[in-house]
């Protein structure tokens, strides 16, 4: 019922994702960003245990799809 962080690290961790900041709007849709997996990851991490807030807002793994 939880990610495996570890997991998603090792094999994803060099990857650059697209990340939208759920919390601004910019003409109707969220801005987005490139961030390296492994630093969204470590926002996730933060934001759970920070009670799910964060100084960044509330970041989105959007529109990136796995691949082998």
């Amino acid at each position: 019922g939880k990610p495996d962080f570890d997991h998603l690290l090792q094999k994803f961790g060099e990857a650059v994702v697209p990340v939208a900041n759920c919390d601004v709007k910019e003409y109707n849709s969220n801005p987005k960003e490139q961030l390296p997996f492994k630093e969204y990851i470590k926002y996730w991490k933060e934001y759970i245990k920070n009670g799910y807030r964060s100084s960044r807002g509330c970041l989105y793994l959007k529109d990136w799809h796995l691949s082998r």
